[in-house]
């Protein structure tokens, strides 16, 4: 059984980003040789030496620092003189946490402490303003370098040949979390000889510019890509203005073995908040969760179409016949962990997430070098990630503006303390300036710092993901669900699974 606390972690594998964290120098005077793996230079993580005589390596090592868990001792601070000013044009869970913790909305185009952006506003408007001091925004300028598909492929690629360039193909393998991609059209020779080594498979097409499963087939026949190079639509952001041809599209090698429960495919999303590029500063919360889909799973060839089968995002399971309104198709990432660990074992299962962790942090790696880093932005990425029948994480993409809409009275109550705490990370109300970094922050735990954190009392690297993190009722009832069952309980339950908990975030699990 599955009952690991805040004190205990078990053995997994190691994070292998980074030897020791940035927050707590260390006193190696030389580098380190461990097997085949090599030290990264500062140049390749482009950022500055904590110290001439620190080195940086690609794995973690029992030497690193600790770092305490807990929080510093309660500072009284005056209450502010003036409320937070915040302006968005979002009215789903987001503006109800920035109302119910006491911010004042305006509508001011530039009279406001923080905005909650859309991205178009970010692309169009963002260069052209000037922020003061205090203000802070949601996005940061660049953003699309790590959640446009084509660029997070490209970025990847990119950090991959440089480091088995210089530190060989064992590093570089351990940045193997994306399916082979190519970006169509401009690689549509690569990806034809590549298919044609594997006749017969399945690949999967996405737009580089898209969420929600929008535009999302399936094809194994090179031949039906043929209607899709005639079809002439507006171009997408990133290539020249008024050049017509077909939108650019990613093409992915579709994991066939995906792990199963109950027969059906799920994902997993994983929200992820980075308050800094330079120094690379992220916090993974607790509390995420797994998508189903409301059909069984089959890669027969007549289903191959079928995206009520091959795709998990709500915006396509909500018009399948079997989705039941108000029920949901969300598991707790918590209740997913235990159920994995009942089925493959409790390491097996710590090895996954960590690595799951790992791969969220070597994607933010790869888009560092590029990514522009500014005082006045965070960001709150949403990770969709999936896992094969090897309990290997793929990452599938990263979503500048993940869903903040709730199915349920759960959902929404889980997404309210998510954002409550992204908020006090962030801390805008400046509770904690001139502080200590704090590592953990409400279901937040900071999981790199210019460097790996690993906190004391642990004698293994562990992730904290899917960890135990309460969700308390948020302050009002969610009123835009429509047909919503009545008040959950905070352990919902869809079913019992081989561990006899409660294992869905809504009644509305696999059958």
């Amino acid at each position: 059984m599955l009952s690991r606390t805040d004190r205990e972690r078990g053995s997994s594998t190691p994070l292998s980003i980074s030897s020791g964290s940035g927050s707590a120098g260390s006193s190696q005077s030389k580098r380190e040789k461990d097997g085949d793996s090599r030290q990264i230079p500062d140049k390749l993580l482009n950022r500055p030496s904590p110290s001439p005589s620190t080195p940086i390596s690609t794995t973690v090592r029992t030497s690193t620092p600790t770092i305490s868990l807990l929080p510093p001792p309660a500072v009284s601070t005056p209450p502010a003189a003036q409320p937070i000013r915040f302006r968005t044009g979002s009215r789903n869970t987001v503006y109800d946490v920035m109302r119910d913790r006491g911010w004042k909305e305006t509508d001011g185009d530039m009279d406001w402490d923080f905005f909650w952006a859309d991205v178009h506003w970010v692309h169009e408007t963002f260069d052209h303003v000037y922020l003061q001091e205090h203000q802070r925004i949601n996005h940061f300028r660049n953003h699309y370098e790590l959640t446009r598909k084509d660029l997070l492929v490209k970025n990847v690629k990119r950090m991959i040949k440089t480091i088995e360039k210089e530190y060989g193909k064992a590093e570089a393998l351990k940045f193997d979390f994306l399916s082979p991609s190519y970006v169509l059209p401009g690689e549509h020779a690569l990806f034809t000889e590549e298919f044609k080594r594997n006749p017969g498979s399945v690949w999967i097409m996405k737009p580089v510019g898209k969420a929600q499963g929008k535009g999302i087939f399936l094809i194994n026949r090179i031949s039906q890509i043929a209607g899709w190079r005639k079809d002439v639509r507006g171009n997408v952001r990133g290539e020249k203005d008024g050049e017509d041809g077909p939108e650019a599209y990613i093409v992915q090698r579709y994991i066939e073995n995906p792990c199963l429960i109950g027969g059906k495919k799920f994902d997993i999303r994983i929200y992820v908040l980075v308050t800094s590029y330079y120094p690379l500063t992220v916090y993974i919360h607790r509390n995420g969760f797994c998508r189903f889909s409301n059909t069984q799973f089959s890669m027969q060839a007549k289903d191959i179409s079928n995206m009520y089968i091959h795709a998990t995002n709500v915006a396509i399971q909500k018009h399948s016949p079997n989705y039941l309104s108000g029920r949901g198709c969300k598991w707790l990432l918590r209740n997913l962990k235990l159920y994995l660990t009942t089925q493959y074992g409790a390491k097996a299962v710590d090895e996954l997430f960590t690595e799951m962790e790992a791969s969220v942090v070597r994607s933010l790696m790869s888009v560092q070098k590029v990514m522009i880093n500014d005082k006045h932005c965070f960001e709150l990425y949403g990770y969709d990630i999936l896992i094969d029948q090897n309990l290997k994480p793929w990452v599938l993409e990263v979503n500048a503006s993940p869903s903040l809409t709730a199915e349920t009275q759960f959902d929404y109550d889980l997404k309210h303390a998510m954002l409550q705490d992204c908020f006090d990370v962030v801390d805008l109300e400046r509770r904690h300036t001139g502080k200590p970094t704090r590592t953990r922050v409400g279901g937040f735990d900071l999981v790199y710092n210019d460097g790996p954190v690993r906190h004391e009392r642990t004698s293994n690297y562990a992730s904290y993901l899917g960890c135990y993190q309460p969700i308390p009722r948020a302050p009002r009832t969610k009123k835009r669900f429509g047909n919503a069952p009545g008040p959950l309980p905070l352990t919902p339950t869809c079913g019992k699974n081989a561990s006899g908990s409660g294992n869905g975030l809504a009644s509305g699990g696999p059958r």
